[in-house]
């Protein structure tokens, strides 16, 4: 695991699911990636949402900053437009393979959100070569089929730089006003099964070490 490429819908998604083992291979000398799909600028009077595209933008900016992720620039789709081309699983082809890819984290394949949705399947297609593929859940719904962790990653010493990235997101993009304190909890309690502090749990497509 050299060259790991995360890949989320929106932009605070990378954060939410990866945030932490991201910080931690940074810090092993790991070169981290990260690609959004979508422009994540949202205007829904029933959620409270107005987030602009260009803020959602710097916010992401500053997220990696704080742990070291480099972004990649991506011709997005509008929020809640995504869907499977060609064209874009290319475009997303092409990047994994000049960037020399070996690792890539993505969108579990049962959600409710429908950029979530089409996000994983263009990211199974354009990195089926890679030698690992990994899904994360960046929102914890209950769904019909359970996000089921089988592989994870000790955060202990790394958690506060996910903390501190998922700070520099706006208010509106911490739904209902605990999706990040939410997410933290849930990293507390995947460390507590493997016996550390904090962890980050994944579901394994392919894992090879």
């Amino acid at each position: 695991m050299k060259n790991i490429l995360i890949i989320g819908a929106h932009y605070d998604d990378a954060e939410l699911g990866v945030g932490g083992t991201a910080a931690r291979f940074v810090a092993e000398n790991k070169k981290v990636y990260k690609i959004t799909l979508t422009n994540t600028q949202v205007k829904s009077s029933i959620m409270s949402l107005d987030i602009k595209a260009e803020r959602a933008q710097e916010n992401s900016r500053n997220a990696c900053l704080c742990y070291g992720a480099v972004e990649i620039p991506f011709h997005t789709a509008p929020y809640g437009e995504l869907t499977y081309s060609r064209t874009m699983m290319q475009e997303l082809e092409k990047i994994i393979n000049e960037y020399d890819i070996d690792t890539c984290f993505f969108h579990f394949k049962s959600d409710y959100n429908t950029d979530h949705l089409s996000a994983h399947r263009i990211c199974m297609t354009a990195a089926r070569h890679c030698n690992n593929l990994l899904m994360y859940q960046s929102n914890p719904y209950i769904t019909s089929e359970a996000f089921y962790p089988n592989v994870f990653f000790d955060i202990s010493d790394y958690v506060h730089l996910k903390e501190k990235a998922l700070s520099c997101y706006d208010a509106e993009h911490n739904r209902q006003g605990n999706l990040f304190e939410s997410n933290i909890e849930r990293n507390r309690l995947w460390g507590y099964g493997i016996h550390t502090k904090c962890a980050e749990g994944f579901m394994a497509i392919k894992f090879s070490l």
